[in-house]
C-alpha cells in the first residue's frame, strides 16, 4: 500500500517547467491557475515553450523585467485594492505599448502571481540573428518613459508621486549543460538586477543635481495671492519656491521629494526660508506672508535664528505678518518637541498655519496639537465641491470648527467661479487658486486683481 502511494505521488512530480509545459497541453485548466487575476496577464512558467524555441531557433533570447519600485509604501498608505488597481494600470499601459515601442510578438507576462514585476520576452531582431546591445537599451529607455507617462496621465496625482518603476534587461545564450529553467531564472535575477542598478544610479544622479541646486542657491521664490472671498481684497501671499526653470526640480514636490530620499531635507528647507525671507523685505503693508515650513524643520535652530534676525526689523516686517505654514508631507513624530518649538516662536509673535486639511498624515491630531492660527482647506475638498453634497458637508463642518475655536479658514486650490460661489454660501471667509492668479514674481502691484471683484 505504500508502494502504491509513492508512485501516485510520483506521477504528479515533475522534473521541469518544460515538462510541466507538455501537462498543460493534456490539461487546459491547469493553464488558467497560472494567469494573474489581478492583470489577467500569464505568469512566468507560461513563457517557457516561447522562450525554449527562441533559444533552439536563435541560440539566445532578451528579456526585459519593469520593477514597480516604492510598491510597499503605496500599500502601507492605500491598502493593497489601490496597488491592485496600480498593477492593472500598469498592465494595461503595457498592453498598450504593443505594435509601437514594443512589437506585437513580443511577450508580456507577470513575473509571479500578485507579485509587483513584469517581464518581457522580446522577439529576435529582424535582420540580425543577434540582438545589439545598445539597441536592447534603447528599448529599455522607451519602455520605462512610456511607460510612466501613461500613468502620469492616468493615475490620480497624490498616487502617482509614491509610484515608481525601472526597466532592466537582460540577454540569456543556449548552453546545452545548463538546464533551461536556469538559465531563464538567471536572465530573470540578471533583468530585474539592472532595474535595480538603474533605480540606484537614477537616485544618485537625482541627489547630485539637487546638492548642486542647494549649493548654488538656485531656487526662486513666487507668491501666490490670498484673498478675502466676500470682499476680493488680498490679504497676504504664500511664498512658494521654485528650482531651475524647465527642470525636473522646478517644481517643489519633486524638490522635497527627492531631498527626503536623500536626507537633504534640512538644507533645502533653509535655503527656501532664506529666499523667502529676502522677498519679505518688498512684502506691501497690511499684508501676510506664508512661509512653508516642513515638520523635520520646525527644530532647526536656523529657523529660530533667521526669524529672529535684524533683517527682518530692518526691512519693518513685524513677526505678527509672518505665518508659518506647516506642510505635511511628512508625520509629526515628536508632538511635545514640535509643541515646544512653536510655542517659542508664537511668543515672539510669528502665527501659525496647517496646511492641507482633510488630507495627509494625522491632520485631525494636529489641529488638535498646534491649534493653529489659521486652517487651511486641502485641495482635495475644494475640488467640485459645487457638485459634491459630501464635500460641500466636509467644507461646513470645517467653518463650524474654526469659528467655535476662533480660525482663520482659507480654502486652496479654487479653480471655477461655481467653486467660489459655494464656498461663499458655506461661509468660507478668504481663499487662493487659480481662478485668481496663478504664482507670480513678489510682489505684483493691487490694482492687477481689480476685476476680480465682480466675481
Amino acid at each position: 500500500m505504500q508502494r502504491d502511494s509513492e508512485a501516485t505521488t510520483r506521477d504528479f512530480l515533475l522534473e521541469s517547467w518544460l515538462e510541466f509545459a507538455d501537462a498543460m497541453e493534456d490539461h487546459p485548466e491547469i493553464k488558467g491557475l497560472l494567469f494573474d487575476s489581478v492583470t489577467g496577464l500569464p505568469t512566468t512558467p507560461l513563457l517557457f515553450p516561447r522562450v525554449r524555441m527562441l533559444l533552439e531557433e536563435r541560440g539566445e533570447v532578451s528579456l526585459l523585467a519593469l520593477n514597480v519600485v516604492r510598491y510597499s509604501k503605496i500599500e502601507e498608505i492605500f491598502g493593497w485594492r489601490v496597488f491592485d488597481d496600480v498593477m492593472r494600470e500598469v498592465a494595461r499601459a503595457l498592453e498598450g505599448i504593443a505594435g509601437s515601442v514594443l512589437r506585437d510578438s513580443d511577450i508580456i507576462a507577470e513575473l509571479m502571481i500578485s507579485g509587483n514585476a513584469f517581464v518581457v520576452v522580446l522577439s529576435p531582431p529582424r535582420n540580425s540573428l543577434r540582438i545589439d546591445p545598445e539597441a536592447r537599451q534603447r528599448i529599455v529607455h522607451k519602455v520605462e518613459a512610456s511607460i510612466r507617462s501613461l500613468l502620469e496621465e492616468r493615475m490620480d496625482p497624490a498616487l502617482y508621486k509614491k509610484f515608481g518603476c525601472y526597466v532592466g534587461a537582460s540577454t540569456v545564450t543556449y548552453d546545452e549543460n545548463v538546464r533551461l529553467e536556469r538559465l531563464v531564472h538567471e536572465g530573470l535575477e540578471s533583468a530585474l538586477a539592472d532595474s535595480g542598478t538603474r533605480e540606484a544610479r537614477d537616485a544618485e544622479e537625482r541627489t547630485a543635481k539637487l546638492r548642486e541646486i542647494i549649493d548654488s542657491g538656485s531656487v526662486t521664490t513666487l507668491v501666490h495671492p490670498l484673498f478675502d472671498l466676500q470682499t476680493m481684497d488680498v490679504i497676504g501671499y504664500e511664498a512658494l519656491s521654485r528650482g531651475p526653470a524647465d527642470s525636473e526640480f522646478e517644481r517643489p514636490d519633486k524638490l522635497f521629494r527627492v531631498a527626503y530620499d536623500a536626507d537633504l531635507v534640512v538644507r533645502l528647507e533653509r535655503l527656501c526660508r532664506r529666499k523667502a525671507l529676502e522677498a519679505a523685505m518688498d512684502l506691501t503693508d497690511g499684508h501676510l506672508l506664508f512661509m512653508n515650513i516642513e515638520p523635520e524643520s520646525i527644530g532647526d535652530p536656523d529657523l529660530r535664528e533667521a526669524l529672529t534676525s535684524q533683517r527682518l526689523s530692518d526691512a519693518g516686517v513685524t513677526p505678527d505678518r509672518i505665518v508659518l505654514e506647516i506642510t505635511e508631507r511628512t508625520a509629526i513624530c515628536d508632538f511635545e518637541a514640535f509643541r515646544s518649538t512653536l510655542e517659542y516662536l508664537r511668543a515672539l509673535g510669528f502665527r501659525c498655519a496647517i496646511d492641507d486639511a482633510g488630507a495627509g498624515y494625522g491632520s485631525l491630531q494636529c489641529l488638535a496639537e498646534v491649534r493653529p492660527d489659521w486652517l487651511k482647506i486641502d485641495i482635495s475638498l475644494v475640488r467640485g465641491c459645487d457638485g459634491d453634497g459630501i464635500r460641500a458637508q466636509l467644507i461646513g463642518s470645517l467653518v463650524r470648527f474654526a469659528d467655535t475655536v476662533g480660525v482663520s479658514l482659507v480654502a486652496e486650490g479654487i479653480e471655477t467661479v461655481e467653486e467660489l460661489h459655494t464656498l461663499r454660501e458655506l461661509g468660507v471667509r478668504n481663499g487662493q487658486g487659480f481662478l485668481f492668479t496663478e504664482p507670480v514674481p513678489p510682489f505684483p502691484d493691487i490694482a492687477t486683481y481689480a476685476e476680480l471683484k465682480d466675481l
